[in-house]
C-alpha cells in the first residue's frame, strides 16, 4: 500500500512540475509589451499612471461619448487638473515638434490627463498624453497621414 501511495505521490509531482514548466514556455512566447502602450477598443493605454486620480464615473466609452456628458466630465476634471491647458501643451510640443491640433482633458486609466494631438511637418498626428498634475509626458501614439495607427512609445 505504502508502494502505491508513492507512485501516486510520485506522478501528482510530475503533473505539476509539467504544468508549471508549460505555463513557464507560454510566458515565454507570449509578446510582452514594456511600454505600456497597447491599447483598449476605448483607445485607453494600460500602463499610464498619473498623479491625479479621476473620480469614478468620468471615463468615457462609446456609449456615453457625444452625449452631453462630455462638458460635464471636462468640468469635474478640470478642477482636478493641476496644470492648465497650455502648460500640457507646452509639455507635449516638447516631446513631439509641431503644432498642437487639439487638446484635451481626460479620464485614462482613472487618472486625470491631457490628451494632445500635435501635428509634426511631415503631416503625422501624435497624440501625447500629459499628467494634468506634473507635466510629465506619460505616453505618445503616432498615427500616419492616412489615419492608420502607427508606432506608439510610453514612459
Amino acid at each position: 500500500m505504502d508502494k502505491r501511495k508513492l507512485v501516486a505521490g510520485a506522478a501528482v509531482a510530475a503533473i505539476l512540475t509539467i504544468g508549471a514548466a508549460s505555463a513557464a514556455i507560454a510566458a515565454q512566447q507570449q509578446p510582452q509589451d514594456t511600454t505600456g502602450t497597447q491599447t483598449t477598443s476605448q483607445e485607453q493605454h494600460p500602463a499610464i499612471n498619473g498623479s491625479v486620480p479621476a473620480p469614478a464615473g468620468t471615463e468615457t466609452n462609446d456609449a456615453t461619448e457625444g452625449s452631453g456628458n462630455d462638458a460635464a466630465e471636462a468640468q469635474q476634471l478640470q478642477g482636478l487638473a493641476k496644470i492648465d491647458q497650455a502648460a500640457a501643451e507646452k509639455a507635449a510640443l516638447q516631446a513631439v515638434p509641431g503644432t498642437v491640433v487639439k487638446t484635451e482633458l481626460d479620464n485614462e486609466n482613472g487618472f486625470v490627463v491631457y490628451s494632445v494631438e500635435v501635428k509634426s511637418a511631415d503631416g503625422t498626428v501624435t497624440d501625447v498624453k500629459v499628467d494634468a498634475g506634473n507635466g510629465q509626458v506619460l505616453a505618445q501614439e503616432s498615427e500616419a497621414n492616412d489615419g492608420q495607427e502607427g508606432g506608439t512609445t510610453g514612459k
